[in-house]
């Protein structure tokens, strides 16, 4: 498997205002995921992670739910 195309995770709020990190995922397997999530009427997001130079940032793709009572911080990558 090309582990350079798992660029993306499914981040899901749970009940105590704390982000759940699932992934490493491709795009199709993500969306996958985030469908699931998202039909039970969670709070998730899809990040992608975009590589620069010298450092890494997990970008906002989609999602669901109310993130206005959560965190909205960027987080390390894990």
């Amino acid at each position: 498997m090309n582990v350079s195309r798992l660029k993306y995770r499914v981040e899901v709020l749970d009940d105590r205002d704390g982000i759940r990190r699932y992934g490493p995922f491709n795009a199709q397997k993500a969306r996958e995921f985030f469908e699931v999530e998202e039909s039970l009427g969670g709070t998730a997001r899809i990040v992608r992670l975009e590589e620069e130079r010298f450092r890494e940032t997990w970008l906002t793709v989609t999602e669901c739910g109310d993130w206005d009572g959560g965190p909205r911080a960027e987080a390390p990558p894990q």
